[in-house]
């Protein structure tokens, strides 16, 4: 009997140690496993918002660059030395101004000899018309002797013409913002480098490169607002002048011409500015995605839409402007659509998952 006791109570103490150690693990993880199997193949859970319509109230801001309303440089037609300069940059000058004065030796003795000339067959034409006798000079000598006095007086005018050349005046009234000349220069129509640049000042033009996204935005007359940088507080107004009409096949933008006043030329031209352009009248909603719904794939852009069955799908996306926390789509949304935010690689097309709460809807957003 004691033998006995003795046997059974090691085997009450195993027992017990089952009972109470092991199968209670046994249980937690067969419970573990299960949940696990379950968490598998339970549908995911995700955060849906609606998208929002919006119109852009901020208008479109590009760089530009601003230069001369008029702006020409200016050139001899005849060779020869400088006599005279009289205008310096920085210089104002009216149209018609004499602003420098060559030295043509050779066209004054050209004059001298087609005076002479002129002279000659003047005498010659009254000489034969002098003759009174029927019949004695013949019709085309005196055709001939005409002709020649023509010819005598177009060759004179010419180089009148060729002599008042000589003089360099101001097409347009302007500023002189260069000057490539010095009294004693030899000056020739053919030289690369002009006598001076003549610059119209009291307009200016800002030219703008417009990208193919937002070239619907600008139109003739559209009004825009100019900043320099450089010039703090100071905004100037304009309006877009002319538009080049085509769009360059190289950078796909629209060459886009402002134009803003500049009294008392108290801006120089050159600057770099700033130009925001008013958004047009009547401008269509915009569709606006967050941010943290957009997924980029080597396919492109993409957002993870959620149907009404609950199912994903993934959406292709083209888009347009950037507001930091929302982008514009300008195509593949209707704007009616819901979409999950931070969606994860788990998610496939097709999937269904569960909403951990209904977004709420908002009103048009402006930005």
């Amino acid at each position: 009997m004691k033998r006995l006791v003795l046997y059974l109570i090691p085997l009450g103490l195993i027992a017990l140690f089952v009972f109470v150690g092991v199968l209670p693990r046994i249980k937690n993880q067969q419970e573990l496993k299960a949940a696990a199997n379950a968490e598998r193949t339970r549908e995911p859970i995700v955060n849906a918002i609606p998208l929002r319509q919006g119109s852009d109230s901020s208008g479109l801001t590009l760089p530009g660059q601003i230069r001369p309303f008029m702006e020409s440089p200016l050139r001899a037609r005849t060779q020869g030395f400088v006599r005279k300069r009289l205008v310096d940059i920085g210089a104002t000058v009216r149209q018609g101004q004499l602003l420098a004065v060559l030295d043509v030796p050779e066209i004054e003795q050209d004059i001298a000899r087609a005076r002479a000339d002129l002279q000659l067959a003047q005498a010659n034409l009254a000489r034969i018309t002098s003759v009174t006798l029927p019949g004695a000079v013949a019709r085309q000598d005196i055709d001939s002797r005409q002709a020649a006095v023509s010819v005598s007086q177009a060759g004179l005018k010419r180089l009148q013409e060729l002599r008042s050349l000589q003089d360099i005046r101001a097409p347009f009234s302007g500023v002189i913002t260069s000057r490539a000349v010095e009294v004693g220069d030899l000056i020739s129509p053919t030289s690369t480098q002009p006598m001076y640049m003549l610059s119209q000042l009291d307009r200016l033009r800002v030219f703008v490169d417009v990208p193919q996204n937002f070239y619907q935005q600008i139109g003739i007359g559209t009004a825009a607002t100019v900043v320099v940088p450089e010039l703090k507080g100071r905004v100037l107004k304009g309006i877009v002048a002319r538009t080049a009409g085509s769009l360059n096949n190289n950078t796909r933008t629209l060459l886009t011409e402002v134009v803003i006043p500049n009294p008392g030329r108290s801006i120089p031209s050159g600057l770099y500015a700033q130009v925001k352009f008013a958004p047009q009248r009547g401008q269509v909603s915009t569709i606006l995605l967050p941010a943290n719904a957009l997924k980029i794939t080597p396919q492109g852009p993409v957002t993870v839409v959620l149907d009404p069955d609950m199912k994903v799908r993934f959406q292709p996306l083209t888009l347009g402007k950037d507001y930091g926390t929302t982008i514009e789509v300008t195509s593949g949304l209707t704007g009616s659509e819901r979409v999950i935010t931070n969606p994860n690689d788990r998610l496939k097309e097709g999937m269904k998952v569960r909403l951990r709460r209904a977004g709420v809807s908002q009103k048009p957003a402006k930005v």
